[in-house]
């Protein structure tokens, strides 16, 4: 299964400017359409919601929590739109390759099972960005394991490819885990 996101028309450069606008973590989403077949899986964004800081009720260097109005809202908009959900948040100090912290991972277990459910099986997207590269992690099918988002394509010749760090690691030490 191939997954991309398109990050085109100045997306990337508008998410980024967000998530990487100081040393606290950040967070948006993006409300995407989905086109799958033929093996691949493709999200695009249709609407960004950057997450402002009063929808934080931990908001730190290293740790970030939602507050708990903003998880059902995202949803909603989801549901009414059709879309899935493309998760982005920052580890805006990390100056290695990018990779989901252990917290991360017992997030996804608690909210994308929960997402998903709520969206009648529509894909979940997670996106890391730090300064100096991206990881992510799908769940695109009915299996509870994510997947490797393969590349983000950022326009006609240009794309960002994750460093799929995080479940390279997970595999390496024969972790099934997955929501």
């Amino acid at each position: 299964m191939k997954v991309t996101l398109d990050l085109g028309g100045g997306l990337k450069r508008r998410l980024w400017a967000h998530l990487l606008q100081n040393e606290l973590e950040q967070a948006a989403f993006v409300f995407s359409k989905v086109d799958s077949g033929n093996g691949s899986v493709v999200f695009k964004p249709q609407v960004v919601y950057l997450v402002p800081p009063q929808d934080f009720d931990v908001h730190t260097g290293y740790h970030i929590e939602l507050a708990d109005h903003v998880r059902p809202r995202v949803i909603k908009q989801a549901w009414d739109s059709g879309t899935a959900i493309v998760e982005f948040h920052s580890h805006p100090t990390e100056s290695r390759q990018a990779t989901f912290s252990g917290s991360d991972l017992s997030g996804f277990e608690e909210f994308v099972p929960h997402c998903r459910w709520r969206l009648r099986g529509k894909p979940y997207l997670a996106v890391l960005v730090n300064p100096i590269s991206v990881d992510s992690m799908a769940w695109v099918d009915d299996s509870p394991s994510p997947v490797p988002l393969d590349v983000i394509r950022l326009g006609w010749f240009r794309k960002m490819v994750p460093t799929g760090r995080t479940l390279d690691a997970m595999r390496a030490e024969g972790v099934k885990r997955g929501p």
